[in-house]
């Protein structure tokens, strides 16, 4: 069993254990601060020094109630069980994680008490945290929430404690616990002052303000939430701001307007997406009264501009039956569509690559590919082949 350093003092970075196992991957010592994955959280990363020869930690694992330190460089012939090693954890690294957990005690706290929405998942990287909710949250109830939760990592100042109490103990208060309780006889709980009480093994800041503003880089399906946190949050903040600046100055627009422009300028762009596809759509419609050729009484059309596929699909039933209609698209890609049983577009398709390079592939009724070099004349090409497909 190793004892967890960790739980006692986050802060410590240095300390001398045993070796009580070694196994094909690494060592299982007698206690270490080292935090295995676990949790969703990221181990720690650091050294092990042993023999004075220091073996790089990669990653740490748990395995029962053994932690189990990997390490990259071949040390079967030089560690033995027994041997006394000094190790150091990267503090750097710790310490951003430790952020990135306490921060997302924080705004899980902050959905739960402002809108009973609970934590499904998080996972928890250097400065980094993903969130998934069990319920969706609008952009509005969002900006309420990071305003409490920046609050908090910024100026509160609020005090985060833990301790290590009995699993019966923890039941006589589960109504207080923000969390399921786990079933080891001991249990260690994490409280943020006036705001959560939560069962959790990792590791954590003392006090709230370390943490620092945030920034959420990424929000979907109204229940997934990416953010950053220490340097990878200033940084991210800094770049879009700047960002921001320069767009508005490019578009003349104070960036406090910049939303309502844009948002105009997106309603403008869909309604020209729309009349772009009623033209299409007409301008098909037209192409499948004209073929440029009818051979062995298969109507062949030609299409040399970027068409949307499926709006293709959607106009086909206005060609003819015994239609194949060849779209040839930039950078030599083409489409050949056949709705019928006469020509097998496939077929025809591998003979065109077979002839000038290439790669693709479909069913008889549709298939897309790539040619390496383009015939001259792609229509009369597939002409002389009809006679080898027919």
């Amino acid at each position: 069993m190793t004892e967890k350093l960790y739980w006692d003092n986050a802060y410590e970075t240095k300390f001398t254990a045993k070796v009580i196992s070694i196994n094909e991957e690494g060592l299982v010592l007698d206690k270490t601060l080292f935090y295995p994955e676990s949790g969703n959280q990221a181990s720690d990363v650091g050294s092990l020094k042993i023999k004075e020869i220091n073996f790089k930690v990669e990653k740490v694992t748990k395995n029962a109630e053994n932690i189990l330190h990997h390490i990259s460089s071949d040390f079967k012939n030089i560690i033995n069980i027994g041997d006394l090693i000094e190790g150091e954890i990267d503090w750097d690294y710790r310490y951003g994680v430790m952020k990135a957990h306490s921060s997302q005690h924080i705004f899980s706290a902050v959905i739960k008490n402002k809108y009973n929405i609970d934590t499904v998942r998080a996972i928890l990287n250097f400065e980094d945290v993903f969130l998934q909710i069990s319920q969706k949250l609008d952009y509005k109830q969002l900006k309420n929430i990071l305003t409490e939760v920046n609050r908090i990592c910024a100026t509160n100042n609020l005090k985060v404690n833990s301790r290590i109490i009995s699993r019966k103990e923890a039941e006589k208060t589960s109504e207080k616990i923000r969390s399921d309780i786990p079933s080891e006889s001991q249990v260690r709980l994490i409280e943020i002052e006036d705001l959560d009480l939560v069962c959790c093994g990792g590791t954590h800041v003392k006090n709230t303000t370390e943490i620092g503003t945030i920034f959420i880089y990424e929000f979907k399906k109204g229940n997934e939430i990416r953010y950053v946190v220490g340097n990878k949050a200033l940084e991210m903040s800094s770049n879009m701001d700047l960002d921001l600046i320069a767009l508005a100055n490019d578009v003349n627009s104070p960036v406090t307007k910049l939303k309502e422009l844009l948002k105009k300028r997106l309603e403008l762009i869909e309604d020209i997406q729309e009349q772009h596809k009623d033209l299409s759509i007409k301008l098909l419609e037209s192409i499948s009264k004209s073929p440029l050729k009818i051979i062995n009484n298969i109507s062949l059309f030609y299409i040399d501009f970027n068409v949307d596929i499926k709006l293709l699909n959607k106009s086909l039933d206005k060609f003819p039956s015994n239609s194949l209609i060849v779209v040839q698209f930039e950078g030599n890609k083409i489409r050949l569509l056949s709705p019928n049983e006469i020509i097998d577009s496939n077929k025809l398709l591998q003979k065109l690559i077979k002839i000038y390079g290439g790669k693709g592939g479909g069913s008889p009724k549709s298939s897309q590919g790539f040619l390496k070099k383009l015939p001259e004349n792609l229509l009369s090409e597939i002409e002389l082949l009809f006679d080898l497909i027919l």
